[in-house]
Parts: structure tokens; sequence; C-alpha cells
């Protein structure tokens, strides 16, 4: 068999996928690692998986076992970070000043400068034979040169904008000066929108960022839209509203965003829904919350915080209507999806939604303010045929638009069509 002919017979091996991760696909607690879990489920049937990321000695073991459960094989390095107590010391000193110096995250120094560097990326990959690599979040960028030289395709997941999350995140620190907050982001920016551009395809998850991206990357970069699905057998319509009616608020509360949106839904929403249900009762469905959430149902009865819930799908399916006043226009926000596939209509604000492609009136209303979404809360709550009407409609809106067959198993098809296409052009031309 010659060079040529070895080659087309690779084409129709399955073809070798690096996946190069800090995110984990479980225990499936947070979006990041849902969408991780969902991509490998989804690829599993065409791709051969090979999962790449770090973490602590002592973990190392266990992680690659449940990772082989998913993955052909898992390749998990020792953490350069969390190797003692003295790293993780020397480290976040060394990511501050790091920060301060590239308006970088602290993140990207971990990632990018510690665990994912390109030399140790060399050493491990060494001569793999990889059809291509995906990395989730791009800030181990500078590692893709260590595949291009060798013609392989990188593609990224880019999960959100995540120059937008920083600039939301320093909406909360009064303390920082604005010129420097501002200083920062525009740096983060750029960074960000150029390492786009380094790899060969880009995965997008929100309408609205996609048309962004597209604006701002080369012609050589194929894109791909993939919003956050899920398995709706997970989520079936189960809809059963409790008496008196509980409002909910879902979401991590450890989130410092979160943590926020919930305390919103309390100081200016349910006070004008409690002028009219006194009896409705707001539930804020989350893990991680912090000291001031929980000391919330001691100043009133009328909260439930509830903490991690196991099946949290046996709580939010008592629920009548779900808060979401989010402010910031990225991301994808799939607790939402999840609350619509179960029945519970959503009143969110209209950044919550934004980029997300849902249809306002099936399911779901959109309101600017905390008035509006408060008396749009209360309209459905007193109207209860057209609170059953929009359970339904909510329903049906997921199953058209965020399957687990809609999203993620249209993105593997769509990666494995753009892989073939780069094996095939890279076949030795023997003429």
């Amino acid at each position: 068999m010659d060079v040529r002919d070895e080659a087309k017979d690779n084409l129709g091996k399955k073809p070798k996928l690096l996946i190069v991760s800090q995110v984990l696909p479980f225990p499936r607690s947070s979006g990041q690692q849902q969408r991780v879990y969902y991509k490998l489920k989804a690829l599993q049937p065409d791709f051969y998986l090979i999962f790449l990321t770090s973490a602590p000695l002592n973990h190392r073991e266990s992680i690659r076992r449940e990772l082989l459960k998913l993955c052909n094989e898992a390749i998990v390095l020792t953490s350069r970070y969390q190797q003692n107590a003295l790293s993780r010391y020397l480290h976040r000193w060394l990511g501050l000043v790091y920060s301060i110096r590239t308006g970088f995250k602290f993140s990207n120094y971990i990632i990018g400068h510690l665990e994912f560097t390109p030399s140790r990326l060399e050493e491990t990959v060494g001569d793999m034979a990889l059809d291509a690599v995906l990395y989730e979040y791009w800030h181990s960028v500078a590692s893709v040169d260590v595949f291009r030289q060798k013609n392989i395709p990188c593609v990224l997941d880019m999960h959100n904008l995540l120059w937008q999350s920083l600039s939301r995140q320093y909406q909360a620190r009064k303390f920082i000066p604005q010129w420097w907050k501002d200083r920062s982001v525009q740096l983060y920016r750029t960074q960000e929108e150029d390492a786009w551009n380094r790899f060969d395809g880009v995965i997008t998850i929100n309408a609205e960022e996609h048309c962004y991206v597209q604006s701002k990357v080369a012609d050589h970069v194929r894109l791909f839209y993939a919003p956050m699905g899920t398995d709706l057998s997970l989520w079936p319509y189960s809809w059963q509203p409790s008496s008196p009616p509980r409002v909910v608020y879902f979401g991590g509360l450890g989130s410092p965003h979160n943590r926020q949106d919930a305390l919103s839904c309390y100081q200016h929403i349910m006070p004008i829904i409690w002028e009219q249900i006194p009896e409705a009762e707001l539930w804020l469905v989350g893990s991680n919350p912090p000291d001031d959430i929980k000391a919330l149902p001691n100043q009133d009865s009328r909260i439930i915080v509830t903490g991690f819930v196991n099946q949290v799908q046996d709580v939010l399916k008592t629920m009548s209507v779900l808060l979401c006043p989010w402010t910031g226009t990225y991301g994808f926000r799939s607790r939402l999806i999840e609350a619509m596939a179960l029945g519970i209509p959503v009143v969110a604000s209209p950044d919550a939604v934004h980029g997300m492609d849902l249809t306002p009136g099936h399911g779901l209303f959109i309101e600017a303010n905390s008035s509006g979404m408060a008396q749009t809360a209360l309209r459905l709550l007193l109207d209860k045929d057209d609170l059953q009407r929009q359970s339904k409609l909510a329903r049906r809106q997921t199953e058209e638009k965020f399957s687990y067959q809609a999203t993620y198993e249209a993105l593997a098809s769509n990666l494995l069509a753009f892989i073939n296409e780069k094996r095939q052009s890279h076949l030795p031309d023997l003429k």
C-alpha cells in the first residue's frame, strides 16, 4: 500500500480528536460541565476521543477512570498550580502580577501559562496521530501553534464572550477606578478577538454572538453555531404547580452575578406580587448560597432557600413562574431552557435571553425592568388558564430548538464533515 492509499484508508476510520479542557464533563453541576458532557456524548459515535486535562496528583486516577466512560483515552496531567500549598500561594501572586500587566484573567494565567503551555502539550502529545484538536475556551491559544505546524486543525468552543463577562464582574468592584476597568476590559477584548483568528474553527453558543464573531474573524475561520441544548428526557414535561403559588429563581448562588439577581427578585419584584398575592412564595434554588441569601428565610418565612438539590426537577416542577432579571448580553442561560422544558413559564429581562433565539409569548415573556417583570408574573399567576397554556408552549419551544439532537448531535455532524474535509485536503499528491 503506497502513501496515498494508506491516507485514503485512514479516511475510513474514525478521526482522532484531542479535547484540551480544564472543564471536566462531570459532575455536571454547572452549565460548562454539561456542555462538555453533551458534546462528548454526541461525538462518541463518530470520533476516537482523547481527553486532555490536569488535576491534583491524588485525583488524577479517579478523574481518568471517570473520563474513560466518555472517551477512548484520557490524559490527566499533574496540576502545576495545585501541587501543594506553596505552589498555590506562589502562583496566586504571579497570576495577579500577570493580570495587572497584561489585562488577562487569572484563569488565563493558570490554564495558558501553567497547565497547557505549548511546551507541555508538545511533550505530552509528541508524535500522536491526530486529525483535529478541540479547545474549551481560548485560554491556551498559544499552544495552537504546536498543532498548526503539523497541519492539525484546531477548533475553539468559545462558550461565551469572556470580555463581556469580565466587564460585568468589574461592575460589582466599586473600589477599582473606572479608567482601570475600561483599560482592562479593552485589553482583554482585543486579545480574545485576536485569539479567535488563530483557530481553524470557532463554535458559538449565542445567535447574536455568532454574528459578532463573524464580523471579527478572517475568512479562513469556519464558524459553527451550537446553542446550549439538553437531553429533554432528563427534563420531562412534568409541571405540577403548588398552592400557594411558588415563584422561583434558579441558578448557582455561589456566583456573585446570580446572587445579585436572586436579591433583585426578593427586593424589587416580589414586593409587587405580594401586594396582590401575599401568600406567594419565593424559592431560591441553587447551590452554594452565600450567608446573606441563607439568612433571608429568617426575615420572611415566604422565602425558601434550597441550596443544592440532587433531583432539582422534583422541586422545579412545583413552581408556577420563573424569574430571571439577568444583566449582560453574553453567554447562554441554560437554566431557562431546563425550566421551560419542565413546563415552567419564564419572565426574563431582555439581557437574559439576548441572542438565544427564543420566541416571546411562547412560554417566555420579556420585560425591561423589575416592575414589568412583577406585573407580567402577577398576570400569569392570576390567570390559571393562560398559565397552563403558556406551560405547554414553553415545553414545545424547547423541543423545537434546544433538544440534544438539534444542538449537540447537529454540531457533531458538522464537525465531522469539517474534519473529513480537512483530512481529504491533506492527502498526499503523488501525481
